[in-house]
């Protein structure tokens, strides 16, 4: 087991955001497979089917996130897993990715209505906050990233990072985006930038594989953050969290 957690260390060397979900786009999701609709899952607390079992999974089950470990014993391979903010191991066999929903395609307006509904600066304005609801409804995920000393949040939206700094508060469209997965799919590093006239956000987001306390939540979530508004840095911790 030693073994098996140095060679994960070295593989989160480079570090990793959700959602992606966000969270979605943080991170992929999972369901359960192959599982019989009166039967369930067992979540367990090693890898092996002598461990003790945390809470059983329904054959429904779903907004299943890896979180990078990996256990081959015998024919069966483990992997750790987050579910309804429980973490565990399962076999592999019964996980399927979860089917991403089709983004709506606009129709691009022709030459001729463009000319007759010209988009005036005011109503740009007003359209900014939807980015952060494209793509995000109900029960859907996002990332949120934050510390409480000294306060301060960003949400991770597909579009857009919302920044809450004490009092202040203001919308980013995204400007930058790059992830880092390892073969697993997981997301191990992301990089994200946004900027307005006014504010610019610098958002690094690592697996930690120490875990990360989370002092929002409470919690020992399994990604750390860094963020730099404008010229201030701050550190603290990133979970997925659904939009109800």
């Amino acid at each position: 087991m030693d073994r098996f957690r140095c060679f994960i260390a070295k593989s989160f060397v480079a570090l990793l955001m959700i959602v992606l979900p966000v969270v979605s786009q943080a991170q992929p999701m999972f369901q359960i497979t192959k599982v019989k609709s009166w039967d369930t899952l067992n979540l367990r607390s090693e890898p092996g089917v002598k461990s003790k079992v945390i809470v059983k999974i329904p054959a429904n089950g779903n907004s299943i996130s890896l979180l990078g470990g990996k256990v081959v014993l015998g024919s069966t391979t483990w992997v750790k897993i987050s579910w309804k903010e429980k973490q565990g191991w399962v076999s592999q066999y019964f996980l399927q990715p979860m089917a991403a929903k089709p983004e709506k395609v606009k129709p691009v307006p022709s030459q001729q209505q463009s000319k007759q509904a010209p988009i005036s600066v005011k109503n740009t304005v007003k359209s900014t906050p939807n980015i952060v609801d494209k793509g995000v409804g109900r029960n859907q995920w996002i990332l949120r990233c934050g510390n409480t000393s000294p306060f301060w949040r960003v949400d991770v939206y597909p579009k857009a990072l919302k920044l809450f700094a004490g009092k202040y508060k203001s919308l980013l469209p995204l400007t930058y985006k790059k992830q880092d997965k390892n073969k697993w799919n997981t997301a191990i590093k992301t990089h994200l930038k946004g900027a307005t006239s006014k504010d610019k956000i610098d958002l690094t987001i690592g697996y930690s594989h120490s875990r990360c306390n989370d002092t929002i939540s409470k919690k020992k979530v399994p990604y750390s953050a860094v963020v730099k508004h404008n010229d201030k840095k701050m550190k603290g911790c990133c979970m997925a969290i659904k939009i109800n």
